[in-house]
């Protein structure tokens, strides 16, 4: 039968052989094969595995999108924050050095700077003359103008508290710039067996307290100069100080626009999956099937159908607790009494505090007496018609209170102010962040850190000048150098 019918379709197509048959469908499809590959080629259609390369690519961009801060924000925490940060530095280790004189584009801020200076006498120690003081640069206002002694005609204890408050001030403004500008974004970790995200993440909320307490304190310092801008008004420093309220009250803006909009888009972001939850059809559990009567309970009586054992508590683990015990003792101890002299020298200068050793003679050292004597004393009766003279000492006394605040409250804040939070936030999302309140006080004690280091630097190098005044500061260093440590430690590892 088969071979009938091969013989018939030869007989109807007796051009055709099988054999030819067979190599002319190969020929077809090659040159099916060459025609689809070259219009491959020259068409743009992607291939499967540049796609997958794309849709990878679109997947890390959107996650880093989702992760980094918004530019404008950075951009202007280094425009605003940097600002404070130069003077700061100025103020610290070449104090009394004019950063505007050769600004040509604005004589009246060069102007206003030079008027600044003069007002604090902060140009006392910038020597720029041809005299055997200037030989060093260093002695224009740098390290080299410390002196281990103190007399009337050097005053170590004014450039004390220049040089601190430069300190003080860097600390304060280096904490937005670290933790803003230069931000340590999230790496991937295995973590339980799956990949997640490790680091601070904008969406996530770890930058809230970062900008909530940026956005205080530049208020604090904006209020500040408002309130003794009739003083420098008269000094002849009124556009430098204009500028500097001008940047304090745009990063405060900025930070609180920034700040509200990433809580309303996570407002958003959790109604949307609230309502997919929602949507989504619910399984109805199975009926437990009936038991005949007289069946015995094998469940109720084995040893599974028992209550489960509660877990042992663990407060390392509670959610609920502090970033860090040890650091919260830690900032308690040191900070508290920083925090007290700071409230002193900012709201009540000159006020003796009866319970800490020596603070007549502090107070006397940095020229407190001069400017606000207390009441009813030897001193008041002394310098009390002289003290107007001393306003621009007073305005460095409390611009230092200030900046010591301001750092005591990123402290404070970081150890008692949120949770540690829990580990597995978001845990369907692989942005999942360990310990939500640990890694937002993690940024603030490396930027504190390194502001105690300062700290603890120029406490150091007045120490010789400070005990020839009879102050001891060997208690200051070693408390000062305690909370470094301790910070430094729980910020970094």
């Amino acid at each position: 039968m088969p071979e009938s019918e091969t013989v018939r379709r030869r007989k109807i197509f007796p051009h055709l052989s099988s054999d030819e048959a067979a190599a002319k469908e190969s020929d077809e499809k090659k040159q099916g094969e060459n025609d689809e590959a070259y219009d491959n080629a020259k068409s743009n259609k992607p291939t499967a595995a540049a796609a997958a390369n794309n849709n990878n690519v679109v997947r890390n961009t959107e996650s880093s999108v989702h992760h980094l801060l918004p530019l404008p924000l950075v951009i202007i925490t280094l425009l605003c924050s940097g600002l404070f940060w130069v003077m700061s530095f100025r103020d610290a280790f070449a104090t009394g050095q004019p950063l505007l004189l050769n600004l040509s584009s604005a004589p009246s801020l060069a102007q206003a700077e030079l008027s600044l200076l003069d007002h604090t006498k902060s140009q006392k120690w910038y020597h720029d003359d041809d005299s055997s003081k200037a030989y060093w640069k260093s002695a224009r206002g740098g390290l080299g103008s410390i002196r281990p002694y103190t007399s009337d005609d050097n005053d170590m204890g004014g450039l004390f508290v220049r040089k601190v408050t430069g300190v003080a001030a860097m600390g304060y403004h280096s904490t937005k710039l670290w933790s803003i500008v230069f931000q340590s974004a999230p790496v991937p970790s295995l973590l339980d067996g799956q990949i997640k995200m490790k680091g601070a993440s904008w969406s996530i909320g770890h930058y809230d307290p970062i900008l909530t307490l940026g956005m205080l304190g530049n208020c604090c310092i904006a209020a500040f100069y408002m309130m003794r801008i009739e003083e420098l008004r008269n000094a002849g420093a009124e556009p430098l100080v204009a500028m500097l309220v001008m940047a304090s009250l745009i990063e405060a803006l900025v930070f609180g626009a920034y700040l509200m909009s990433r809580r309303m888009s996570m407002k958003k972001t959790k109604k949307v999956i609230v309502g997919n939850k929602q949507q989504q059809p619910q399984k109805q559990p199975k009926r437990p099937a009936q038991k005949k009567k007289g069946s015995k309970d094998k469940d109720a009586s084995s040893p599974s159908s028992s209550l489960p054992a509660t877990q042992e508590y663990n407060p390392q683990e509670d959610p609920n607790s502090i970033p860090s015990r040890i650091a919260l003792r830690t900032v308690l101890i040191v900070s508290s009494i920083i925090s007290l002299i700071s409230v002193r020298d900012l709201f009540f200068p000159g006020t003796i505090i009866s319970f800490i050793p020596r603070d007549d003679i502090y107070l006397e050292w940095t020229g407190a007496f001069f400017h606000s004597p207390p009441p009813d004393t030897v001193e008041s009766d002394e310098y009390g018609l002289e003290s107007p003279l001393y306003a621009g000492d007073k305005f460095m006394g409390q611009l230092l209170g200030l900046y010591l605040v301001l750092g005591c409250v990123w402290k404070f804040a970081s150890v008692c102010a949120w949770s540690k939070g829990n580990k597995a936030m978001e845990f369907k999302s692989p942005e999942n962040v360990d310990r939500h309140g640990v890694v937002s006080s993690k940024m603030i004690w490396k930027a504190q850190a390194f502001g105690d280091m300062l700290l603890l630097f120029m406490l150091r190098m007045f120490a010789p000048a400070a005990k020839s005044a009879s102050l001891d500061l060997r208690w200051h260093l070693m408390t000062v150098a305690y909370e470094m440590i301790i910070l430094g430690l729980y910020g970094f590892f």
